[in-house]
């Protein structure tokens, strides 16, 4: 089996306007979204590992502390996610030379596993596909591979529209990879509690199952 260098960048630098608090930072299954996604793409043993800072980076970057990844500031996050895009593959272009494929992932999605990124690079090994992204809620999405033949185009992207874009554009070469509840990300207070909730309704149901 051939040995593909992946990279993973983390973005993690949005002001959560829509929430009013650093959505990085919100706990989840006893830690905070942010250090649970650091941890999933660490467990995937990356050849690089970029968090891209932006909003609250000071208290994020204490959160992730220890940590053995990249944090890369965005001083442009303002302008929208792209921006952190090229952030990312701008670093490891320079400090990465050998990366093949860049994994982008976000920090608000709460059903991303170690399993599912695992699955991502697995399937680019098989097949050496220009992109495997996410399939969820009828889309092609985030978390998404890349490899090195798009990574110009990476750079090229702006204003507040992520490597979606990429993905429409590339739709043909595109390989889906289902993730269950991907759709569900964190961007207001509502989308928050219902995810508490449904964390605590299935604890609650698995320790009814445990004492049956």
């Amino acid at each position: 089996m051939k040995n593909i260098q992946n990279g993973i960048i983390l973005l993690a630098a949005g002001s959560s306007q829509r929430i009013g608090r650093p959505k990085q930072l919100l706990s989840y299954h006893g830690s905070t979204l942010v250090r649970r996604s650091v941890q999933i793409a660490e467990a995937t043993n990356p050849a690089a590992l970029v968090v891209v800072l932006g909003a609250a980076a000071d208290l994020v970057k204490d959160e992730i502390r220890g940590q053995k990844i990249n944090l890369v500031y965005n001083p442009d996050f303002k302008n929208g996610i792209a921006s952190s895009i090229r952030c990312g593959v701008d670093y490891l272009l320079k400090h990465y030379a050998a990366i093949e494929n860049i994994i982008i992932m976000v920090c608000d999605q709460p059903y991303v596993s170690k399993k599912h990124i695992n699955r991502l690079m697995e399937e680019q090994r098989k097949t050496d596909a220009k992109i495997v992204a996410s399939s969820y809620a009828d889309q092609l999405g985030v978390p998404a591979l890349f490899n090195k033949t798009l990574f110009n185009e990476l750079t090229l992207l702006t204003g507040d529209i992520g490597a979606k874009k990429l993905i429409q554009k590339h739709r043909a070469e595109a390989i889906a990879i289902p993730l269950s509840y991907g759709e569900i990300d964190v961007d207001t207070e509502e989308a928050y509690t219902r995810l508490i909730a449904s964390t605590i309704e299935k604890k609650q149901l698995k320790q009814r199952k445990n004492d049956s």
